[in-house]
């Protein structure tokens, strides 16, 4: 008589018929746990940050603010605010606020518009617009910009500072005909003049 002789089950077999969704989690439970909060702890984590990476990259971007007795929806956003809140004061050219004459010593060397588009100002051509070669001047030196319609000039931690009309400043408003000297010694300048006046 002929017998049918049934392979043996492999390894892999054996183990999965003795496997149980029950077993492992009473045998892992800590672990897993663990595991769990993990993972969700990276999820609320990944999450902050794109939020705050959103509102960093806009931030003109804002919730908007419900008007009286009504209940504020999350999924609107409001792009700016009314009109009474927004004062700006207009540029006489949109854009356009003037221009910088750079000086070395008596020499003119140069002159650069002042947009709304910041101008930084040093001596490494890969970080600045405008380059001065001068030993006094650091590789970023300082920038001008333009706040609501205002001129600035900001020293980015420069070595030998920033003086506006000879007082040292980090961060100062310039108006028309202000002198701007980098370094204390005076033989590298700036002199701002407003659209118009120049």
């Amino acid at each position: 008589m002929k017998t049918n002789l049934l392979p043996a089950p492999s390894v892999l077999g054996r183990a999965c018929a003795g496997f149980s969704y029950a077993g492992f989690w009473r045998e892992n439970k800590s672990p897993l746990l663990l595991a769990l909060v993990a993972v969700a702890a990276v999820i609320v984590l990944l999450l902050w940050l794109a939020r705050r990476r959103r509102q960093d990259a806009f931030p003109e971007i804002r919730p908007a603010s419900p008007a009286a007795g009504m209940v504020p929806d999350p999924g609107i956003t409001q792009v700016e605010g009314p009109a009474e809140a927004r004062e700006r004061k207009p540029a006489s050219s949109p854009g356009l606020h003037g221009k910088i004459e750079v000086f070395v010593g008596d020499q003119p060397i140069s002159s650069y518009l002042v947009t709304d588009n910041p101008l930084p100002i040093g001596r490494d051509p890969g970080q600045a617009l405008v380059i001065i070669q001068e030993p006094i001047i650091s590789k970023l030196h300082c920038q001008v910009f333009v706040r609501d319609g205002e001129v600035f000039v900001r020293d980015l931690n420069s070595t030998n500072g920033v003086y506006v009309n000879e007082e040292k400043v980090a961060e100062r408003r310039i108006q028309d005909g202000d002198v701007v000297f980098l370094g204390k010694k005076g033989t590298v300048r700036f002199v701002y003049h407003r659209l118009g006046t120049a």
